[in-house]
């Protein structure tokens, strides 16, 4: 890194300044490490606006970031140098409670998240005048798969900090330069933390019950930090051949444990020392469990299988409801496990616009996110689409318009101050792996909601997409099959996805109708308006 050197621009003077300013050589930029900052972040892709408060302590390895006014706030403990915990305060509403505060913990690889960025790779480029005050400007470019271009304004105050108040940051794919990212930050109110802010142990709900928060996806990668946290704090020195066996039966349990706990149910699992104990040796304490009943929707599909082989002869080749004008635009979903909700509305939507004609609505995910916690759904935290549409028979949708804008974040439930909501008669269930099936429900009920293994589907652009090993990953994901085509021979469906039109082709992808490619016939689900 080249060192640039150069003397401080004179001291700005006003009224009511809010900067200190230093005069003499500019050093390399330093940053704070230890500050309590508000700030606001505008995304420019998802069109999301999060105003928030932000707390870091370098020497205390902990930091704490509260987004919309405190509605929910995410604590960091830094335990060793690889392992942080987590704590996240959010409200949740079930058939039971109305926006209860929970309070989750979760374990992460990664170093105590800091709100301001490292600054050891930014140049210095001049001086720009930014709300009367004189600032400076600093750069930063990387490339390698994509570019990535970070711009900050900072002045220095009094004990030679460099204390940022804007940052933009734009990240562009590299083969096409198409902007993936892009986001603005505002900063303000600088000050120094107060370091009983950054205290969970004073949150009353973090107090009795820590529970261990269901991720969106269950990737390898989490599952082991999650098990090197729980051989911390339980002890567990494994070696060899007995710690692949200890992990194995602490995963099983933990996916055990999560799915119970989204169901919300009077009483809690939790993982404990007995987590990673075999059967032999917990069976003084086990019991037979009962298997969850197979999931089917409120009302039966109303044809047979010879009558839907019949019916798909008078079908069109090619069915888009696209074309049609009934579906809504693509919506993102942002850094928030909410598919389930997104997927759920889109299929509800196009049946409405269907049904009725006369308009596209436009209803709130967000609602979802926030008040569906009693039927099996964890806002963020991921959710299942049957119980979803339970959910929308009893309690209905509002308009996004009314409920208010999308928060990627868990939020306090508001339906009952709704005007209006939109519910549906009842939902059914395609049977599974039916092509012909599929095409039907398309066809005679609108678009059909689907779960998806999307591990391959990250990096995908366009064309039609097959991917041979698909199959062999758990399902994990929430889109919604809005048509059909055929295309040089080969026939495919076509998936709104919620991952913003700047993904795929402008927000949709082809999946192949061969061999049930990603689990996508396995659990479909079509609203009944």
């Amino acid at each position: 890194m080249v060192a640039l050197y150069f003397v401080l621009f004179s001291l700005v003077s006003s009224l009511n300044s809010g900067f200190a300013y230093i005069i003499g050589e500019k050093k390399t930029l330093d940053l704070p490490i230890e500050y309590h900052v508000r700030g606001e972040t505008t995304d420019l892709v998802t069109g999301i606006l999060t105003p928030f408060e932000a707390w870091y302590s370098e020497e205390n390895k902990k930091s704490r970031n509260d987004v919309y006014h405190g509605l929910v706030k995410t604590y960091y403990i830094g335990e060793d140098e690889d392992l942080t915990t987590v704590y996240k305060i959010h409200p949740i509403t079930t058939e039971m409670v109305t926006n209860e505060i929970q309070c989750e913990k979760d374990y992460s690889a990664d170093d105590t998240p800091k709100i301001f960025p490292a600054g050891d790779n930014f140049t210095y480029s001049g001086d720009v005048i930014y709300y009367n005050k004189a600032v400076q400007v600093w750069k930063l470019l990387e490339i390698d798969e994509k570019r990535k271009e970070d711009t900050m304004y900072v002045y220095t105050n009094e004990d030679g900090e460099d204390i940022p108040v804007w940052r933009e940051l734009k990240v562009y794919t590299e083969w096409s330069g198409a902007i993936s990212d892009h986001v603005i930050v505002h900063y303000f109110d600088f000050k120094k933390p107060n370091y009983e802010d950054l205290n969970v142990t004073l949150v009353t709900e973090c107090e009795d019950v820590l529970i261990v928060s269901g991720r969106h996806e269950h990737s390898s990668s989490q599952v082991d930090e999650t098990f090197h946290g729980y051989k911390m704090q339980h002890n567990r020195n494994y070696k060899g051949e007995e710690h692949r066996m200890r992990k194995s039966i602490f995963e099983e349990n933990l996916r055990r444990v999560i799915e119970h706990n989204k169901k919300n149910l009077p009483y809690k699992l939790t993982i404990n020392k007995f987590s990673d104990r075999t059967a032999a040796e917990l069976a003084y304490l086990s019991a037979t469990r009962p298997s969850d009943p197979l999931a089917f929707g409120s009302e039966p599909f109303p044809y047979s299988e010879e009558e839907v082989n019949q019916m798909v002869q008078d079908l069109p080749e090619n069915y888009d409801m696209r074309i049609d004008g009934v579906i809504s635009v693509v919506k993102n979903q942002a850094s928030c496990g909410s598919c389930w909700s997104f997927a759920t509305v889109a299929a509800i939507e196009g049946a409405y616009a269907r049904r009725y004609g006369d308009r596209l609505l436009n209803l709130s995910e967000q609602s979802l996110v926030d008040c569906a916690w009693g039927f099996t759904n964890m806002g963020c935290n991921g959710g299942f689409i049957e119980s979803t549409y339970k959910y929308v028979i009893k309690h209905g949708i509002p308009a996004e318009n009314e409920y208010g804008t999308y928060l990627a974040e868990d939020g306090m439930c508001r339906l009952e101050n709704m005007t209006d909501v939109y519910r549906i008669k009842g939902f059914g269930r395609v049977p599974p792996q039916s092509i012909n099936a599929m095409k039907v429900a398309l066809y005679k009920y609108g678009p059909v909601t689907v779960t998806i293994n999307a591990d391959p589907i990250f990096d995908y652009g366009n064309g039609i997409f097959y991917n041979v090993k698909c199959n062999d990953r758990p399902l994990n994901h929430a889109v919604t099959i809005v048509g059909y085509g055929v295309r040089d021979g080969a026939t495919y469906w076509i998936v709104k996805n919620s991952w913003g039109e700047d993904w795929g082709q402008d927000g949709y992808i082809l999946f192949s109708t061969l061999n049930n490619n990603c689990h996508i016939l396995d659990q479909a689900y079509y609203p009944i308006v």
